[in-house]
């Protein structure tokens, strides 16, 4: 809903304050011509501006995952979920202040936005629990089929939020993030009122590497089977975790994950994939000057986008899921094909991004990136099945900690890039991209999973 308007309302105060030292003085907002902020200098600071914008809302993420992970296992999920709530309308409404309320502050005020971020960890932490919910409440077997539908509802909304924010910004610049700040309000309450998912232990947990082993030594096991330790595997053994502090324990488990086998093939997809999509986010840029749109009506850009999305997660892959496991294909080879599929489909759209002399071949290549969604919940399923559920808020905030450090590489990496091809009007982040998409399939490819 605020994607296309934050880029425009961005852009709107840069230009104010571009022409301000010029003959034309801008008093507000609402009185630029958007086709007077298509210079060079203006376009290259939004990039720049936006870039620094991803690395900073990145920040509070990797410096409080882990807490709030520790927070989430022990006093529940809902008090994590409610906090990010409450921390991202905080930030939406300094960012508002900053760029509508009063034209006169520096536009780079808005990077302070991202302090209120610090409340909650921010929407990857939020992510990582909606997750961890999944895994807390669905058998492994059934897993990936809910994860697929949980990462297709915000595409699904998607279909709806940007001809709507189109409309609305119009109107007034300022509407879609009244209806954002709405639907977070509302967010807030259902959190308040759902049940908690997190189960208590009367004994501590055992460890990771105990469910790991039994999931990688057998080919069918129920969930939270414990191999003896005198059966696991050599050198496994002597990893097990001894007594230790909570706190020192927390961090060692997370050590213990990245070293289980298959953990260290879904972590590196953790980083990288998350590090080439970053230059989604300069599409709209991209579009508005090649093809010289009005930053509104690239909303439709994000609708031919969450058309792929919710066709893969909401329609394909889960019936192919329950398809294929019913004719007994293994959970986790299931999983790992989809991801290789995945990152297929994602290098092509990233090529045909950076080849995209059309708008139709620009939407086109967009639908097919958004077919590529479906590498997400292959891979947190893949990555849950290999550990016992203990360990499942671990899991996904040691990974949230991951996404975020790629944002923080990725956002002013394609930033640049995005300001490098600016000049020639070609897209050499989209490229840089589906590079990196390609060594991901290649390794994917060659990556087995034991049974």
């Amino acid at each position: 809903m605020v994607e296309v308007p934050t880029i425009k309302l961005f852009e709107q105060a840069i230009c104010n304050q571009y022409y301000s030292d010029q003959s034309i003085h801008l008093r507000t907002a609402q009185d630029i011509d958007e086709g007077l902020c298509k210079v060079p200098a203006i376009q290259n600071e939004l990039a720049t501006l936006t870039g620094l914008k991803f690395t900073f809302d990145a920040l509070p993420g990797l410096l409080t995952a882990l807490y709030y992970g520790s927070i989430a296992d022990k006093f529940g999920r809902r008090l994590v979920l409610s906090l990010c709530c409450a921390g991202t309308l905080c930030s939406l409404l300094w960012i508002l202040f900053i760029c509508y309320a009063d034209t006169n502050l520096p536009v780079k005020l808005v990077w302070l936005s991202s302090i209120f971020l610090c409340v909650g960890g921010s929407q990857r932490v939020a992510k990582g629990m909606n997750f961890t919910i999944i895994a807390d409440t669905v058998d492994k077997s059934h897993r990936t089929k809910y994860m697929y539908l949980l990462a297709g509802i915000p595409h699904l909304t998607t279909l709806i939020a940007p001809p709507v924010s189109g409309l609305l910004m119009l109107i007034r610049i300022w509407l879609p993030f009244v209806v954002a700040i709405g639907a977070l309000t509302l967010g807030l309450l259902i959190i308040i009122l759902m049940p908690e998912s997190l189960r208590h232990h009367s004994s501590p947990p055992k460890s990771p590497l105990l469910g790991a082993a039994d999931t990688l030594t057998r080919t069918e096991s129920d969930e939270g089977t414990v191999t003896p330790p005198e059966q696991l595997p050599r050198g496994i053994h002597d990893r097990l975790p001894g007594p230790s502090t909570q706190n020192k324990e927390w961090w060692r488990d997370i050590v213990v994950l990245i070293q289980m086998p298959g953990l260290p093939f879904c972590y590196l997809l953790f980083f990288l994939k998350p590090l080439a999509m970053i230059s989604k986010a300069f599409v709209y840029q991209y579009a508005s000057y090649n093809f010289q749109w009005g930053l509104s009506q690239t909303t439709w850009l994000r609708f031919s986008q969450a058309g792929g999305s919710t066709l893969a997660t909401i329609v394909v892959l889960p019936l192919l899921s329950s398809t294929l496991s019913r004719r007994g294909l293994h959970a986790q080879m299931l999983d790992l094909n989809v991801i290789r599929l995945s990152l297929l489909v994602a290098t092509t759209g990233f090529v045909l991004l950076q080849l995209s002399y059309h708008s139709w071949m620009l939407l086109l290549a967009l639908f097919i990136c958004g077919l590529s969604e479906g590498e997400e919940p292959a891979l947190q399923g893949l990555a849950t099945s290999l550990i016992d559920r203990e360990y499942h808020a671990r899991l996904f905030t040691s990974v949230a900690v991951v996404e975020i450090l790629a944002k923080l590489i990725g956002g002013p990496m394609m930033g640049r890039l995005f300001s490098i091809g600016h000049a020639k009007s070609s897209g050499v982040c989209f490229s840089v991209s589906a590079i990196i998409l390609f060594v991901l399939m290649v390794i994917a490819c060659v990556q087995r999973i034991k049974r």
